[in-house]
C-alpha cells in the first residue's frame, strides 16, 4: 500500500460520479448505491488507492484497485470498510456486477447495522442488472432468509417475487426448464418448514390443553379446541402443498436428495408408507449413479423390515458405484449365510481402500470367514480365496502388513493388530509382520497367533496338494491322448487291453491324491 500514501493528496477529495445505473437503461435517473457509505470519506481507508473518477473520465477503469481493497476488507472481516468500497464499485457496475451482488450480499448479512429494508432494496436493485440472472439473485436471498429461520418471510418472498411471476419476460427458452423445477423444489421445502413449525405449535397447544386438571369454564375449553383445530388444518394444508411440489420435481431428472427425504418424512408421518416406498423406488431407479438414492431406499427398507432380498439388491447396486461405502458391511451380514464366496470378494474389495485399513470390523469378518472356510474345506470357497489373494499378494503385505509398523499398530489398537496378524498368517507365507506383532503381545495373546500360523501352514499345504493334483491331471490327459492315437494304429484287442491298463492306473493315481489331500486336511484340523 505504498502507493496509497503517495496519492493521498490527489484523492483526498475523491467523489464518485452519479450518472450510471446498475441496469444501464437510463443515465439521467438518480444513481443507485447498493450500500450506504460512511459518515465521511475520511473515516475509512477505502478511499486510499482509488483512482480519481469524475464526469468525462468514464473510460478510466477503477475496479481493479477497488477489488484488491475489497478483498483486504473481507479477509479482515471489516464490513464497514467493505461497504465503502462497494459503494464506490457501483460506478463500475458493467465489469463487476457479480461482485456487487455476491460480496454486497455477504457484507449486508454480516454488517451490524443491516436491516431487512436494506436487504430487500439490495435484492430489488440487483434484479435489474442485465448481466445477472434475476432468478439466482432472488433465490440466494431466499436462502439467506431460510438460514435465519424466517420461513414466513421466505414464503411470501418466493410467492411474490420474479420466481413465481407468469410474465413471459421472466423466462427464456434456455432458463425455463432449469428454474421452474427449482422454484417448485424450494417452495415445497419452505412449505415443509412451515409444516414442521405447525406440528411444534400443535404439540405445545396439546400440552397446554392437557395441563388443565379442571376448573376452567366451557368457553375457554372451546377456544383451545378451536385454536388446535385451526393449527391442524393449517399444517395439513402446508403438507399438501409441499407434497404436490415435491411430486412435480421428482418427475424431473436430476439430484433432489434433500427434497425426496422431506417428502418421505411427511408421508411416513401420515402413515402412507406405500406411497413413500414408491417415491423412493422411482428415485432409486432414475438415479443409479447417485449413492444417496441407494442409501435412502435401503434405510427405508430397513426401518420397515422389508425382505432381505430387497435390501441385498439395493446394496449390490450401491457396491458397484461406491465399493468402500460403510453399508457394504451390511451386505456382508445379509449374504454371509447363503453366499460366503461373494462375501469374501466384497471384503477384499472393501479392504483395498485406505479408509478401512484401520477399522477392525471388516478385518474381523474376514478372519472369521477364513477360519470357517478352512474348517469346512470347501474347494469352491478355497478357490475364491486363492483368486482374491493372487491379485493382491504383491501389494497387500507392504500395504497392510508392514513389519516396521507393527509397534505403532500394537500401541494404537492391540486388538486390530492381532486380527490383522491373524489374516496375514493365513494368507501370506511371510512371517515378518506376524512375528513383529507376536513379540509385542502378552504370552496369553500369542496363542491366537500361533493357532492362526498353524491354520495358514495347513492351508498352504492343501493348496500345494491341489496344485500338484491339477498338474498330474493335465499330464494324464496328455498321456491319454497319446495312448488313444496309438491305439487307433494298433489292433482292437490291443486297444482294449491298453485302455483297461490306463483306467486302472488312473484310478490308483486319483485314489492316492485324494488320500494325500484328506491326510493334509486332517493334519490342519488337528493343528487347529
Amino acid at each position: 500500500m505504498e502507493q496509497d500514501s503517495d496519492e493521498d493528496d490527489q484523492i483526498s477529495s475523491t467523489s464518485w460520479t452519479s450518472g450510471r445505473l446498475l441496469d444501464g437503461d437510463d443515465d439521467e435517473e438518480a444513481p443507485f448505491y447498493t450500500l450506504t457509505s460512511g459518515e465521511s470519506a475520511a473515516e475509512t481507508d477505502a478511499h486510499k488507492g482509488l483512482q480519481f473518477v469524475s464526469r468525462g473520465n468514464w473510460h478510466r477503469h477503477v475496479h481493479v484497485p477497488l477489488v484488491h481493497l475489497l478483498r483486504r476488507a473481507l479477509l479482515q472481516h471489516n464490513w464497514h470498510h467493505a461497504a465503502h468500497v462497494l459503494s464506490a464499485l457501483c460506478t463500475e457496475y458493467r465489469d463487476v456486477g457479480h461482485i456487487i451482488w455476491q460480496v454486497g450480499s455477504e457484507v449486508l448479512y454480516k454488517h451490524p447495522r443491516t436491516e431487512s429494508v436494506h436487504l430487500q432494496s439490495h435484492v430489488d436493485n440487483m434484479e435489474k442488472v442485465v448481466t445477472l440472472n434475476r432468478f439466482q439473485v432472488h433465490l440466494e436471498f431466499i436462502f439467506h432468509l431460510l438460514s435465519k429461520g424466517r420461513l414466513e418471510e421466505a414464503y411470501e418472498t418466493i410467492k411474490s417475487g420474479p420466481l413465481r411471476k407468469k410474465r413471459s419476460c421472466f423466462f427464456t427458452k434456455a432458463s425455463q426448464p432449469i428454474w421452474v423445477p427449482i422454484v417448485k423444489a424450494y417452495t415445497g421445502l419452505i412449505e415443509y418448514g412451515l409444516w414442521v413449525q405447525g406440528r411444534q405449535r400443535i404439540s405445545r397447544q396439546q400440552q397446554d390443553v392437557s395441563s388443565f386438571t379442571g376448573g376452567y369454564d366451557t368457553q375457554e375449553s372451546l377456544m383451545l379446541d378451536s385454536t388446535l383445530t385451526t393449527f391442524e388444518e393449517t399444517v395439513q394444508r402446508h403438507a399438501g402443498k409441499a407434497e404436490n411440489n415435491f411430486e412435480d420435481i421428482l418427475k424431473e431428472p436430476g439430484v433432489w436428495d434433500i427434497f425426496v427425504t422431506k417428502q418421505v418424512e411427511m408421508l411416513e408421518y401420515y402413515g402412507r408408507t406405500e406411497d413413500a416406498e414408491k417415491d423412493l423406488q422411482k428415485y432409486w431407479e432414475k438415479n443409479p449413479e447417485n449413492p444417496n438414492a441407494h442409501r435412502y431406499y435401503y434405510f427405508f427398507l430397513t426401518r420397515h423390515n422389508r425382505p432381505a432380498e430387497q435390501k441385498v439388491r439395493v446394496l449390490q447396486e450401491l457396491q458397484k458405484i461406491v465399493p468402500s461405502d460403510e453399508l457394504i458391511l451390511d451386505l456382508v451380514c445379509l449374504k454371509q449365510e447363503e453366499d460366503v464366496g461373494e462375501c469374501v470378494g466384497v471384503l477384499f474389495n472393501l479392504l483395498d481402500h485406505h479408509c478401512w485399513s484401520q477399522d477392525i470390523r471388516p478385518w474381523q469378518k474376514l478372519a472369521d470367514i477364513l477360519r470357517d472356510i478352512h474348517s469346512t474345506q470347501s474347494l469352491p470357497l478355497l478357490d475364491v480365496v486363492e483368486q482374491c489373494w493372487d491379485v493382491r499378494q504383491d501389494w497387500w503385505p507392504p500395504y497392510h502388513f508392514p513389519p516396521t509398523m507393527a509397534t505403532c499398530m500394537v500401541q494404537t489398537d492391540t486388538t486390530l493388530a492381532c486380527v490383522k496378524a491373524v489374516v496375514c498368517s493365513i494368507l501370506s507365507p511371510d512371517r515378518g509382520f506376524v512375528e513383529a506383532v507376536s513379540n509385542l503381545l502378552q504370552p496369553n495373546q500369542r496363542a491366537v497367533l500361533e493357532e492362526a500360523v498353524k491354520v495358514g501352514d495347513a492351508w498352504r499345504r492343501g493348496q500345494n496338494v491341489r496344485t500338484s493334483r491339477s498338474s498330474s491331471a493335465s499330464s494324464r490327459g496328455s498321456s491319454s491322448d497319446g495312448g488313444r492315437s496309438g491305439a487307433n494304429r494298433s489292433s482292437s484287442s490291443s486297444s482294449s487291453s491298453g485302455s483297461r491298463n490306463s483306467s486302472s492306473s488312473s484310478n490308483n493315481s486319483s485314489s492316492s491324491c485324494i488320500s494325500e489331500l484328506n491326510n493334509s486336511h486332517s493334519m490342519g484340523e488337528n493343528a487347529v
